[in-house]
């Protein structure tokens, strides 16, 4: 093996490093951090995803509770308060302020934590790959919880209280601000009453459109298990036919590396000739060569491979394959499949190893002509020239000659023994026999080697033994004890698993294969339909989970069910933003969506909880307390939305290398949670009106006058 180092300039730009700095000028609550030591969590790329995630969300208990006490101490912005509060007023009204909201801020709290439950009681690969993220999360969330139940009712009470003012309030942009947003609450209202008034046709209408657009959005949405991850490296494979000599190969491969190192995005690049290395392991095949490519920081990576096959496919190379992939996370297995570091497989079974080996060759070329997302190879090495030596066992044993005693004989006259051993000072030297090389130069001179001296005539190998040439796999490669020849593919630029797979499927299904050769089930299309009906799971268990947390905490079923009518929203919120960014769904998806089941329903809670308190207290109607705690609400259901969507939205761009990853999360909760918030100020509070019609209604007097209703009407009319 020979190894080639060529560089332009030796920098190493690393997935977590880069992530570490970007995250980092933006920490989150530092409890999380001090709950993260306390575990064992380390900042890598997702228990810091996991921060930034948590950065707008932590806020939001800390905002209600500010919102509520300078409401009820009339500090709210815009607003004049005529008599100031003393010292231990504010102490006072911060203590009853904060014992209102307290209760809601807990129900959404619990539900943010139990959402991510399923997580840890399914497992799989998604637990494994997201726990730090989803920890990290629900550490912030609960250290956020104790914040504003305590440390802010405390400080407000003590900063409300200051007489003196900064003055900002009094700046022309401040008070117009104030002045639109009052105006834009009083219209608010007032809309929310027409529409309650038509409640029934506008929560139908909101149902219908959403509903209807979101089941066709997400047939239009492509699927995937992981997106794919910008390591910085790209890996060139190179596969020669039987028979090149190792110098030939060192030749290409200094060729293959002068077109490497001449892209402008090329750091370096790392290769080896003749086998491969990984790390203290060699492993030598005169027939294999291997490049790793590492780029310059932002650098495109399927654009970089899409050219530089180009290139490399302009050498017209016969019988000569040359493979450049993006580089791959180390350990990151997805599927059980026998092929690593591969998205599509294809895997073909039978008895004959001829027809088999055929039968796929047929396969592969059938597959590189029609599959236009991707490209595919043999994952073995192809047949490769042997010389076979087939013995005539009825004249061997004749002579008293066994297959043992052939196979040492030739070895011994190929790479020698070992008889004895002299001893040279205070150690010991192999005395190694072997024939003379010089009598060994070509296959047509094994059926000299002599087997044993019969009297004065030798009996040499071609007196008990036919010397033929053949070829035989470089490989024997099985599953279930029979015979499989493995089709690896990878994906071209833009494309995705869910449409490869379907195109795979169709070629396929119009080949007929030969007899005694089938086709065993694609282990990444089984990984792809097992994460999409995970997603149904893990998503049904978290509203689930969400649903039974506010029922015990409601002591009621139908202002839960209220709440819960947040879901589909947030759901078709999602599917807009992946539709949209043509993003594919994936694991990561569903972890932003189940992570969205948790956080949706805090806005409709607080809304909700205000009203039974209005109507408690005061004695209104479901419809009046409604529209007197939703406009209420407004201000810091917007500021929280704010804050969460903003925390959310450089993670929904995907800045910075490596951010691939937790993209397709950000855009997730970002979208949905945008449209959820949008439209749960208005169907909320119609679904809490439309809902409680029913609530004391007596549906066995109902069934009574029913029944009564229908025997008069039975009875025969008396002339």
């Amino acid at each position: 093996m020979a190894l080639l180092w060529r560089d332009r300039r030796f920098a190493v730009s690393g997935l977590f490093a880069a992530n570490a700095n970007h995250c980092l000028g933006h920490p989150p609550a530092p409890a999380a951090i001090i709950v993260m030591k306390a575990f064992g969590l380390s900042l890598n790329v997702f228990s810091l995803g996991g921060l930034a995630l948590g950065v707008g969300i932590v806020v939001d208990n800390s905002i209600v509770m500010l919102e509520t006490i300078a409401e009820g101490a009339g500090m709210t912005p815009g607003k004049v308060n005529p008599a100031p509060l003393t010292k231990g007023e504010m102490r006072h009204q911060a203590i009853v302020s904060s014992q209102t909201v307290e209760s809601a801020l807990v129900a959404s709290t619990s539900t943010n934590l139990v959402a991510v439950l399923p997580f840890l009681m399914i497992g799989g690969f998604i637990a494994l790959i997201f726990n730090e993220l989803i920890l990290t999360i629900s550490f912030a969330v609960a250290a956020s919880i104790l914040v504003a139940v305590t440390l802010v009712p405390m400080a407000a009470s003590r900063l409300l209280a200051i007489r003196q003012r900064s003055g900002l309030g009094n700046w022309w942009f401040f008070r117009e601000f104030n002045r639109r947003f009052a105006g834009a609450t009083a219209a608010y209202a007032r809309f929310l009453s027409t529409l309650i008034r038509h409640r029934l046709v506008a929560v139908a209408c909101i149902f219908i459109v959403f509903g209807g657009s979101s089941i066709w959005m997400i047939q239009q949405i492509p699927q995937e298990i992981l997106p794919r991850i910008n390591t910085g490296q790209a890996n060139m494979f190179a596969q020669f036919p039987p028979g090149t000599p190792l110098e030939d190969n060192k030749r290409l491969m200094a060729i293959v590396d002068d077109i490497l190192i001449n892209q402008p995005e090329t750091e370096y690049a790392f290769t080896t000739v003749g086998g491969f290395l990984f790390g203290s392991n060699v492993s030598t095949n005169a027939l294999r060569s291997s490049s790793t490519i590492t780029l310059k920081p932002n650098t495109d990576v399927e654009a970089f491979t899409e050219r530089v096959t180009a290139e490399l496919e302009a050498l017209n190379l016969v019988d000569i394959r040359l493979r450049v992939v993006p580089g791959q996370l180390r350990g990151l297995i997805l599927s059980n499949s026998p092929l690593r570091n591969v998205d599509v497989d294809v895997i073909l079974q039978g008895n004959n190893a001829d027809g088999l080996d055929q039968a796929g060759r047929a396969v592969l070329a059938e597959l590189g002509e029609k599959v236009t997302l991707a490209r595919f190879r043999p994952d073995a090495d192809p047949r490769q020239p042997e010389v076979q030596i087939l013995p005539d066992w009825a004249r061997a044993t004749e002579l008293g000659l066994t297959t043992q005693a052939i196979g040492q004989t030739i070895q011994t006259a190929l790479d020698g023994a070992v008889p004895t051993q002299l001893q040279r000072e205070n150690r010991l030297v192999d005395v190694r026999v072997k024939l003379d090389n010089d009598l060994l130069s070509g296959p047509g001179d094994l059926a000299q080697i002599p087997l044993f001296i019969d009297g004065d005539r030798p009996i040499r190998l071609r007196d008990v033994a036919r010397i033929d040439q053949g070829r035989a796999p470089g490989e024997i490669q099985r599953i279930n004890q029979r015979p499989v020849f493995l089709i690896a593919g990878t994906l071209v630029e833009g494309a995705r698993l869910s449409e490869a797979l379907e195109q795979v499927d169709q070629v396929l299904s119009a080949m007929e294969l030969p007899p005694r050769v089938s086709r065993l089930p694609s282990t990444a299309a089984a990984s792809n339909e097992q994460l999409q009906s995970s997603l149904v799971i893990l998503g049904g268990l978290a509203a689930f989970l969400v649903f039974v947390v506010m029922a015990v905490q409601y002591n009621s079923l139908l202002d839960p069910l209220v709440i819960m009518f947040t879901l589909p929203l947030a759901l078709a919120g999602g599917i807009l933003g992946l539709y949209v960014t043509q993003t594919a769904i994936g694991a990561t998806v569903i972890v932003g969506t189940v992570l969205l089941v948790g956080i949706v329903v805090n806005n409709a809670i607080i809304m909700v909880e205000l009203a039974n308190q209005i109507r408690a207290q005061e004695g209104l109607s479901r419809e009046a307390a409604i529209l007197q705690a939703a406009p209420q609400r407004l201000r810091p259901i917007l500021m929280t939305t704010i804050t969460t969507v903003l925390g959310m939205f450089p993670l929904a761009l995907g800045i910075g290398q490596g951010s691939e990853l937790l993209q397709p999360l950000g855009i997730v909760v970002f979208s949905g949670l945008s449209l959820a918030t949008l439209l749960t100020l208005f169907l909320i509070p119609c679904l809490y009106v439309l809902l409680h019609q029913w609530e004391g209604v007596d549906l066995e007097k109902v069934k009574t006058d029913l029944e009564s209703r229908l025997t008069e009407e039975d009875i025969p009319t008396k002339i």
